[in-house]
């Protein structure tokens, strides 16, 4: 049978269909964080990096690369280099190998991964793909239709049907595929026991979709036979008719936002505190005497007053997540609109639905622009929108519920950021010591004639910056600029995301210029930098790049700023700063002894900052299943631990936040 043969046709109203990981079903994905895998005592973060590794069992090293990635992303393009080496029966053997994966990230994250199989009901389980319609099917016609072989899909439509018949039977001891060379690190990998049970016997392979003597051929992927969706204890669903949440409660409503706002627009209050919207934490007042930027009020008369409780959300970015209750009486931007909750609606239940990926997709499709960045959600159109109506007391115990949870990943997210703050502070004296002093504490040493540098080795030179390497200013993301290949684009608060197309030279230093100014990124790749930002010119730079990276940490930049509206790094001041310089060869010998003393450090930060990660995928994916009814809290009872802090919840937000002001829009409404 030929791959054309294995070609399926879905439809997407249909289906469950999933192609990034902030998604409702996101974490169908290989490339879905928070479902570790543990094999042969080894913990593997993403089912993507396990399957990727096993292409490798006799390239340990290369193995040990994919798996110490952070990013799934990461650890697929890590193994490009090495396909053409991959095991030579790969092709072979590569359906066994996912679907063993599958099995293991189920019977290592049983309660999530179980769960989010069994919402998916009776209904196709599709990968939406650019490129692949081998593990995923490609969108054609007007966007409804998709088609391929969609083996991923069906993998997980097998191990769907598993769960179902054998309960948690499913997630125990998982076999190895019967393969040759299946190592990993050179050892043979061992059967992995997942949730016993005091009934559990040994399980074999019964009734699989996949028999083991056809699983080597794609031929052999068939469709599970439908079976009727399984519903949670004491809830009885009912279809919603909304294509983001096919089944809700049976108490529950569907109505349009016209029926549970109204809108205000109200001006003329000036002496109201200033409100401003966060993009992770909501609405909260503004404080005016710490701003990280000078703010001019120049059109205060036009504000509009937001009462206690009203939801206000920025036309333009309420796609991103700017929209929120207000805390108390206060102003927002001509930019925003402002919302009135009838009697039916809590509006921090609703605020919460609204910060839903499902839900802000949706935003996206009654937003009307000339272009899609600038595309605004009106009155009229969010009036327009169906939204999920609970029970009003239903509402309130679930806002009650998830601040409580809230709280909890607060208080998580915060002794995080301060483990993070102490390894950092950690990092910096070592850099410092290496910059200010070299790697010889026997050299003779100088007054460097600058009271705050004090001495240095006397054999180095003290310089301006700007006679040892040059900064020039990024570049914008149009299209004229796009190049070819794979960059990551940084902008003002660092790496945030990845430019479509460019080729890579490396290494590449760049440096914030506004918002987070003054914060120096350092790439093997190159980096595409945005026009918020400086990079350092190779051309005019004969230093070591690596030594040069840490002068500019050593450098503490940010203490240099522009006063101006927005607050920035002077590239004239920060040039002119003094600078102790060892020789070319030296420089060398320091950067090379940084990279060793500080990998253990970046490696505790990043494991920190993965921990940050994966518990706000796990509160995203919590919120999404409880304002849709997905999970039922309505039995909840506080415990003695479960106490809110407003203050302290605070912490969800990220350290630099991105917060939505004025200049986001024009006051139309």
């Amino acid at each position: 049978m030929s791959g054309r043969d294995q070609s399926r046709t879905y439809s997407r109203k249909d289906s469950v269909v999933f192609l990034k990981t902030d998604e409702p079903f996101g974490g169908l994905s290989n490339m879905a964080g928070g479902y570790p895998i543990h094999v042969n005592g080894v913990r593997i973060l993403t089912s993507e990096a396990l399957y990727q590794a096993c292409r490798f069992p006799h390239l340990p090293d290369v193995q040990k690369l994919i798996i110490g990635q952070i990013s799934p992303m990461t650890a697929k393009m890590r193994s490009k280099p090495y396909r053409k080496d991959s095991r030579p029966d790969w092709d072979q053997v590569r359906v066994r190998i996912m679907r063993w994966s599958l099995r293991m990230k189920l019977a290592n994250n049983w309660n999530a991964f179980s769960t989010l199989l069994l919402k998916t009901g009776e209904r196709p389980i599709v990968e939406e793909s650019r490129k692949d319609d081998f593990w995923g099917a490609k969108v054609v016609d007007d966007g409804d239709t998709l088609v391929g072989m969609n083996v991923l899909g069906r993998l997980l439509m097998e191990l769907r049907e598993q769960v179902k018949q054998q309960g948690r039977d499913a997630a125990l001891d998982i076999a190895p595929p019967d393969i040759p060379q299946f190592l990993l690190f050179g050892q043979a990998i061992e059967v992995a026991v997942g949730l016993p049970t005091p009934q559990a016997a040994e399980v074999q392979e019964q009734g699989s979709l996949f028999g083991a003597d056809t699983a080597i051929a794609v031929e052999a992927v068939a469709d599970p036979a439908p079976v009727v969706p399984a519903k949670t204890v004491n809830q009885a669903f009912r279809a919603s008719g909304l294509p983001w949440v096919p089944h809700i409660p049976e108490s529950w409503q569907v109505l349009r936002n016209g029926r549970l706002f109204g809108h205000r627009v109200e001006t003329g209050f000036p002496d109201l505190p200033i409100l401003e919207v966060s993009l992770r934490t909501g609405v909260r007042v503004r404080d005016m005497e710490n701003l990280k930027r000078k703010q001019v009020m120049s059109q205060k008369e036009k504000y509009k007053r937001a009462a206690k409780g009203d939801i206000a959300y920025n036309m333009m970015r309420m796609w991103q997540g700017a929209v929120g209750p207000a805390p108390v009486d206060g102003l927002v931007s001509p930019a925003y609109v402002v919302v009135k909750p009838y009697d039916e609606a809590n509006s921090s239940y609703y605020s919460y639905l609204f910060r839903t990926a499902a839900y802000m997709q949706e935003v996206n499709k009654f937003s009307r622009g000339i272009v899609a960045d600038r595309n605004r959600l009106y009155w009229e159109s969010f009036k327009q929108m169906p939204s999920l109506v609970p029970p009003r007391p239903e509402q309130d115990q679930i806002v009650a519920y998830l601040r409580a949870q809230d709280a909890h990943i607060a208080r998580f997210i915060k002794t995080k950021r301060d483990l993070i703050k102490l390894l950092t502070e950690q990092k910096l004296r070592i850099i410092d010591h290496a910059i200010m002093r070299g790697l010889d504490s026997s050299v003779a040493l100088k007054a460097s004639g600058i009271e705050w540098l004090g001495e240095v080795p006397e054999h180095w030179q003290v310089k301006r910056l700007k006679w040892v390497c040059r900064f020039t200013y990024g570049d914008s993301l149009s299209d004229a600029n796009r190049r070819q290949g794979d960059v990551p684009v940084y902008g003002s608060n660092g790496q945030v995301g990845v430019h479509d197309e460019a080729n890579t030279v490396g290494p590449c230093i760049v440096i914030g210029r506004k918002g987070s100014f003054g914060k120096v990124n350092y790439s093997e790749r190159d980096l595409f930098a945005i026009d918020t930002t400086y990079f350092i010119d190779r051309r005019c730079t004969k230093a070591n790049v690596r030594w040069l990276y840490y002068l500019l940490v050593w450098c503490r930049l940010d203490r240099i700023s522009k006063d101006s509206a927005v607050p920035g790094l002077d590239r004239t001041d920060a040039l002119n700063t003094l600078v102790p310089v060892p020789d070319l060869a030296e420089q060398s010998q320091i950067a090379k002894q940084l990279d060793t003393d500080t990998a253990e450090v970046n490696g505790a930060i990043a494991k920190v900052e993965e921990e940050i990660k994966l518990i706000r995928e796990y509160r995203d994916r919590l919120i999404a299943d409880v304002v849709t009814g997905q999970v039922d809290v309505r039995g909840w009872q506080p415990g003695p631990d479960d106490v809110v802090d407003d203050a302290a919840l605070a912490a969800l937000g990220d350290e630099n936040e991105d917060v939505t002001e004025e200049e986001d829009g024009d006051g139309e409404d």
